[in-house]
């Protein structure tokens, strides 16, 4: 009975998973870039930089040395027992370590190291940068050598401790990106569906109205810039050009002019009223050109779409005692006109 209990023991035993790796989740995003897992011995970082596209996150792992003692080390490749004996600093198993002597090899950690990484105690060094996909999980292999001085030229390893980093990135957009952005939708949508009155007897004045507008513009810009100066972000990086783009559409948004009709039958009348329909083709045609030989389309277009839908209004308003009438009749440059206006707008 006693053997039979001894042998039941014994296949238990062996049937129990041989846990000698530990292994940690980190999940890193745009809103929690770094996170730190705290061992006894040491800190280990990783911490999220900018993103190489929206598809992946380039994650950087540094390694913190908390024993007032001993070094840890990391190593680039599989060295054999003979190998670490001849490096500048000679490397040696402790004669306490396991494995069976002269036939140890080294187990090299799965980050592309450039060298042998010593870390001294209180010593905090970065490991090279490497990407994981968006959504998925890249598992950093870090077999961590304890080791200690003997003399000034002689390491000792003492044990080893192998730590695997499942690291998790999620690219979706940031907070702070998602809060501006939605601001920026809904200052769009209310300037897409609300009509400013021109008329000069409206109260407020066009001016008026649209300073509130401005305002919110000017501000929504100041966040932008404020958020790109504490990331840091420079020309081309992905933060930068992410916000970048929200301050080229703010620069892009205009306001609808018209009369309210509130104001009797005074009819249209703006600074362009004076002109003819071939005067206001020609500077919408400048215009037109303008923007096509900018070398930055965007700005240039920003820059005069107001005076283009003012142009445009003038000449289409049917309330406009200089050109309802002409505009009615069709012609030439009508037919100029709409195909220019409908050119610019789309550039």
């Amino acid at each position: 009975m006693r053997n039979i209990l001894f042998t039941i023991l014994a296949l238990c035993l062996v049937s129990l998973p041989l846990w000698a790796d530990e292994q940690k989740k980190v999940s890193l995003s745009n809103d929690h870039r770094q996170a730190t897992v705290s061992l006894g011995y040491c800190n280990i970082f990783a911490t999220l930089g900018e993103s190489d596209g929206d598809e992946r996150g380039l994650v950087t792992i540094e390694l913190e040395n908390l024993d007032e003692s001993n070094v840890l080390i990391l190593f680039d490749q599989a060295y054999s027992e003979k190998s670490i004996k001849k490096m500048p600093t000679s490397i040696r198993f402790d004669k306490k370590f396991g494995g069976t002597k002269n036939k140890r090899v080294i187990d090299p950690s799965n980050v592309k190291l450039r060298s042998v990484l010593q870390f001294r105690p209180s010593e905090r060094l970065a490991l090279p940068v490497f990407a994981v996909d968006n959504g998925e999980t890249a598992r950093c292999r870090l077999p961590i050598y304890i080791a200690k001085y003997k003399g000034k030229k002689k390491l000792l390893l003492l044990e080893k401790q192998v730590i695997e980093l499942d690291v998790e990135a999620d690219l979706k957009p940031s907070k702070e990106y998602l809060d501006v952005s939605d601001a920026y939708e809904k200052l769009a949508k209310e300037l897409e569906t609300k009509t400013l009155c021109n008329n000069s007897r409206h109260k407020p004045s066009l001016s008026k109205q649209k300073e509130a507008y401005e305002q919110r513009i000017e501000e929504l810009k100041g966040r932008i810039d404020g958020i790109i100066a504490i990331h840091g972000w420079t020309e081309g990086s992905a933060g930068y050009k992410r916000f970048s783009e929200l301050k080229v559409k703010l620069n892009l948004l205009n306001f609808r002019e018209g009369d309210c009709g509130k104001h009797g039958r005074s009819g249209h009348s703006c600074s362009y009223c004076s002109l003819s329909l071939q005067q206001i083709y020609h500077k919408l045609d400048d215009c037109y050109k303008k923007i096509y030989s900018s070398s930055d389309r965007q700005a240039a277009k920003a820059s005069v779409i107001g005076q283009v839908n003012a142009l445009y209004q003038c000449c289409t308003d049917a309330s406009c005692s200089k050109h309802a009438a002409a505009w009615k009749k069709g012609g030439d440059y009508k037919t100029k006109i709409t195909e220019r206006y409908n050119r610019i707008k789309n550039l």
